[in-house]
């Protein structure tokens, strides 16, 4: 469902509106890749949180502007002699502020950009601040506008009172957008499909700002992929919880651990100590980016002494974040999807199980 299509009183299931999605992405000429991310910020968002009664979803801005860190955080790094990627055609860019935050954050031992939010670090308050405009003047402007296409059509959101120009007063008195009735569950209907196809038009943009020779598969990895350095810290800390088995088949962790996201980063990337395991070699490479049976989630919420893990790896804990999102990836998974239970052993999703635990 989503807000009614234009002409009939009939709403949009989920697919016409991916198809909508779609068409948005596909139509005009890009000059960055803050379309994407936004999109992306609002799919996840909608995993993550339930709607309203009335099937809408309140989004704060600065909430957008976080996602925007936490996405470009991990793509602001050198790659390969590349050095870093252009994300726009012109002008400082998102990434280029986010980047300057980012070496004085590591600088203060924060390793990831969701430590530097917990604590509202100073630096990181500026740069959410710093980005909500341009977020506000530009994607959030644009979004829902089709190369002319006339009159407006805000099926996502009402953003009649966008523009170019917006002032920091202006953003702080609008402060969120609300999705229209539908789109919330639409969007998390169709997560897994318009979060794949929309890493591919991303690359595809970074390719063409670069004018490089770049591999696409190489470049989905780089820019979509965790950050592992940062989770080292927690390898000794799950290791010792653990007993030194690994998470998945309780076998001693005999070579190098291995720090596993339970939910699949490429799914919904988040880097809390309650989505992240120590797993053998085997495990993890066989999971790979598998979404698990529910038990191995349920039993990772359920381990004890994840606060002290935080606390000591500064690394934050996120376990209402993690549990939200987990429990809105399972509503989403078509019934008889394949769950990854263990190497070379399957299951199908059964929808009806999700509100088991």
């Amino acid at each position: 469902m989503s807000d009614l299509q234009q002409g009939t009183g009939r709403p949009l299931d989920a697919v016409d509106l991916a198809a909508r999605v779609v068409q948005l992405v596909e139509t005009g000429r890009r000059e960055s890749t803050y379309k994407l991310a936004t999109l992306m910020a609002l799919i996840d968002i909608c995993v993550e949180h339930s709607p309203a009664p009335d099937g809408t979803l309140t989004v704060p801005i600065d909430e957008i502007s976080h996602r925007f860190v936490g996405y470009y955080w991990t793509q602001v790094r050198v790659f390969h002699q590349h050095g870093r990627l252009a994300q726009s055609r012109q002008g400082r860019s998102i990434p280029d502020k986010i980047a300057d935050a980012k070496g004085v954050l590591l600088r203060d031992g924060f390793r990831t950009a969701e430590a530097a939010r917990e604590v509202d670090h100073p630096a990181y308050h500026s740069l959410v601040r710093a980005l909500r405009t341009t977020i506000a003047q530009q994607p959030l402007t644009h979004l829902q506008t089709v190369p002319r296409s006339r009159p407006r059509d805000d099926f996502l959101f009402d953003a009649s009172e966008f523009h170019k120009k917006m002032t920091v007063v202006e953003i702080d008195q609008i402060g969120v957008i609300t999705l229209r009735p539908g789109v919330p569950e639409g969007l998390r209907r169709t997560s897994t499909l318009l979060r794949t196809f929309l890493r591919s038009r991303w690359a595809q943009d970074v390719i063409g700002f670069n004018r490089a020779e770049l591999d696409a598969e190489d470049l989905d990895g780089f820019l979509f992929g965790s950050d592992r350095t940062a989770l080292r810290a927690l390898a000794e800390p799950l290791r010792e919880l653990q007993n030194n088995r690994c998470f998945y088949c309780d076998g001693r962790i005999m070579a190098e651990v291995h720090v596993d996201h339970v939910l699949p980063w490429s799914l919904l990337p988040i880097d809390g100590v309650a989505n992240l395991v120590a797993t053998d070699p085997r495990c993890n490479l066989g999971k790979s980016a598998s979404m698990p049976v529910l038990e191995h989630m349920s039993r990772a919420l359920k381990r004890e002494s994840l606060p002290a893990i935080a606390s000591v790896s500064r690394i934050p804990l996120l376990y209402k974040r993690t549990e939200s999102a987990a429990r809105g990836a399972y509503a989403a998974l078509p019934t008889g999807s394949v769950l990854w239970r263990g190497v070379g052993s399957y299951e199908k999703h059964d929808p009806s199980h999700t509100n088991e635990w």
